[in-house]
């Protein structure tokens, strides 16, 4: 059975770095628990931060939703104290009649507290994006082995701010990231994402999508998008990502942009290959009910680490419950990114999951 690159498409959510060293959401807020008792930086912010945790369980129990029913993780804390950080500049301020008065003792004048409280969690963001041992990564290689045997650009979209990908890239694996090199002299170009006229020799071997931004983004004073290599450079409060924002879609390249080649690139693909991702993010979702409902054969592989298959079953039910499309529309595959990853022949083995039109002859 042959595929072309349009077949398979990849989107990685942060479950797809753990076994390379960076934390899941839940480990980090376990971590920033751990650093608010214990470290003298992070202790001012200790009564700020149960403050903040207690409205957000409080304002899910007033929905109903009771214990590992809260959505509370570290994207759910920041975004609650960038919302609050806006204080006069948020739309409903005029419509508060007045603030909480311990949390305005929590917040300090001007809520400087909420401010910096927001910077030290992204400053650590910064640390855990960066493992000290990047060896750890290695099962990313993985996607390399998968291009050499389908012998065509893949086209992976990544939901992590990591550089797990990136390092994969080298003189004889290109890895296409927008960026003709490093520093403000090559901005973020969205044609060399627009590359169906080249040559089978000048393509990358993969077209990298980062839906919500990188570690090693930045912009100059004109707002335009350039990386660096090193990303000591780069302010912790700074960088380019959407990170504890709910409004996931930037009206700013490359966000919108990178939205559209997702939509388009399951539109046009008869398997989405989909690793470590939680399914918590509703555009994506959105985007893949969609794709799975206009087409009948389309089919989402899912690598879940579950222990049996009984446990397969059950994760499948819920994900299609989630995204509103019959259980049939799923494959669960157990297992983790690196056992999935090193797989001999997968690429081989992707390619026979591909599903065959009803009316194909073969």
């Amino acid at each position: 059975m042959s595929s072309r690159s349009t077949d398979i498409v990849f989107l990685l959510g942060a479950g797809a770095s753990v076994e390379a060293g960076i934390p899941m959401s839940a480990t980090m807020i376990d971590n920033i628990e751990s650093l608010l008792k214990e470290h003298r930086d992070w202790k001012p912010y200790y009564d700020l931060y149960n403050h903040v945790k207690s409205a957000i369980h409080y304002s899910a129990g007033l929905k109903g939703r009771f214990n590992d029913e809260v959505p509370f993780n570290i994207e759910t804390v920041v975004n609650a104290l960038y919302e609050l950080e806006r204080n006069e500049e948020h739309p409903l301020y005029p419509f508060i009649a007045s603030w909480n008065s311990r949390f305005v003792a929590l917040a300090d004048k001007d809520f400087a507290n909420v401010r910096a409280f927001r910077r030290l969690i992204l400053k650590e963001l910064k640390r855990w994006m960066c493992p000290v041992d990047t060896s750890k990564a290695s099962y990313y290689e993985g996607f390399a082995s998968i291009q050499r045997e389908l012998n065509y650009p893949l086209h992976t979209f990544s939901l992590n701010y990591d550089l797990c990908m990136e390092r994969l890239s080298s003189l004889q694996f290109r890895v296409e990231t927008g960026f003709a090199g490093f520093g403000p002299s090559h901005l973020w170009e969205w044609e060399r994402f627009e590359q169906t006229d080249a040559s089978p020799d000048t393509l990358p071997q993969v077209f990298l999508y980062k839906l919500h931004g990188s570690i090693n983004w930045k912009r100059d004073e004109g707002k335009n998008l350039f990386s660096v290599e090193q990303i000591e450079v780069v302010d912790s409060d700074a960088m380019d990502v959407i990170f504890g924002r709910d409004f996931k879609l930037e009206a700013a390249d490359p966000y919108l942009f990178y939205a559209y080649q997702f939509r388009r690139a399951t539109l046009q693909s008869r398997l989405i290959v989909v690793i470590g991702y939680g399914f918590a993010d509703s555009h994506i979702n959105k985007m893949l009910t969609q794709a799975l409902r206009t087409d009948e054969v389309r089919r989402v592989l899912i690598v879940s680490k579950c222990a049996d298959d009984g446990e397969a079953d059950t994760r499948k039910a819920e994900i299609a419950e989630v995204l509103e499309v019959a259980s049939d529309k799923l494959i669960v595959e157990k297992g983790t990114a690196s056992s999935f990853l090193r797989q001999d022949g997968l690429g081989r083995k992707l390619v026979e999951l591909i599903p065959q039109p009803k009316d194909s002859p073969f």
